[in-house]
């Protein structure tokens, strides 16, 4: 996009405005670009747009016809407030990611060694809607499962195609609210956005910006936050391998075998009855699974995603660099001094190389811990 609001081709530079005309052709002589930039051939096609929570909805219909039902319809955004939302890409299939934010019971068992770590609480009270299911979705209302959160309240918002909400009420009366979109891209890849709910700097604060994007990225460098996601991965890209080898296999989990698996059988049964078996259940297409690695590129699934990481990323690059070139500069004129017989200062240059080639080591070590 470019700074005069239009949308540039990275391939060849044409660029187009909001209605999907083409304004510019750079390649093209006066008489030329005025005949490609008039001519249908070359106009994109434009989906109406709306900008909801800080996302942008896209409606997949183009024309006037799409764009009068596309303003009669919300955004599938069950009211969640602006705020940061972070996009992860793992190689999980719609379906398994969905069906894991309906299965808490699972944290205890699965999350050993992170900070969702706790000691498992029978999940007794776990409630499904009524029957039939709507094309809108459901909500799904259960008690606690660890002994960090047992005796509380907590729902389950599904809605399609989707969004799921979901609401802690602990004993403590605090309330803890966690929002995710599951946007399948391949059979085995979803675009997982989630809304973190963390506090926000302060406006008045110095380099604010630059601030915000190191602490994010320092949010997202941390091994346990990574251990929590490669444990649900591996688990998932299992079910995705077993699903796959045998679709019509009926899982034991797809019916409620104990109360804990009443939200994964609930999405199941609006999977397979409401929402048309799954995004890719029609294509006919078989899809190649991804391999299986016990950890994945955090660049790949995050970091190329995300413009926090990426301008973090360049920051340090570039103090790696500028400090590595100070480094040689100061011990160049450390042996300099030295031989001119100033050893005091010789010695305070050798220092100063040395703290400078420290910090563009510890540069380079905070560029290999994520990027």
């Amino acid at each position: 996009v470019t700074e005069e609001g239009t949308l540039m081709c990275r391939f060849h530079g044409w660029r187009f405005d909001d209605a999907g005309n083409c304004v510019e052709v750079p390649n093209a002589d006066a008489g030329a670009a005025a005949s490609l930039c008039g001519a249908p051939e070359t106009c994109a096609t434009s989906y109406p747009v709306q900008e909801v929570s800080g996302l942008l909805w896209v409606w997949p219909e183009a024309g006037l016809e799409g764009l009068g039902r596309s303003l009669l319809e919300e955004p599938a955004a069950l009211g969640s407030g602006a705020q940061d939302w972070v996009m992860t890409v793992p190689p999980v299939s719609y379906e398994s990611m969905v069906e894991n934010s309906m299965d808490p019971s699972h944290a205890p068992h699965l999350h050993e060694g992170t900070f969702a770590a706790s000691d498992m609480v029978p999940l007794t009270d776990y409630s499904a809607p009524a029957e039939p299911l709507g094309d809108e979705g459901f909500t799904v209302a259960h008690g606690g499962y660890t002994t960090k959160n047992d005796g509380m309240k907590a729902t389950r918002t599904f809605r399609s195609p989707s969004f799921v909400d979901v609401n802690y009420e602990l004993p403590s009366g605090k309330q803890q609210n966690f929002q995710l979109f599951f946007v399948p891209s391949t059979p085995f890849e979803t675009r997982v956005i989630t809304g973190l709910g963390l506090p926000q700097l302060p406006a008045w604060l110095p380099k604010r910006e630059l601030l915000a994007d190191l602490l994010h990225a320092f949010f997202f460098s941390r091994s346990a936050l990574w251990r929590f996601n490669d444990q649900d991965r591996l688990v998932m890209q299992g079910q995705d391998r077993n699903q796959a080898a045998d679709p019509d296999r009926r899982q034991a989990a797809w019916d409620v075998a104990t109360p804990s698996d009443t939200g994964v059988s609930t999405f199941r049964k609006w999977l397979a009855e409401v929402g048309g078996g799954g995004p890719f259940a029609s294509s006919g297409a078989a899809a190649s699974l991804p391999t299986t690695q016990e950890e994945v590129s955090r660049w790949n699934v995050h970091g190329k995603h995300c413009p926090s990481c990426k301008r973090a990323l360049a920051l340090l690059e570039g103090t790696q660099a500028a400090l590595g070139k100070m480094a040689l500069f100061a011990a160049v004129a450390a042996v300099a001094l030295a031989v001119a017989g100033r050893l005091a200062s010789g010695i305070v240059a050798t220092a100063a190389a040395v703290a400078l080639s420290a910090g563009s080591r510890w540069a380079a070590c905070g560029r290999a811990a994520f990027f």
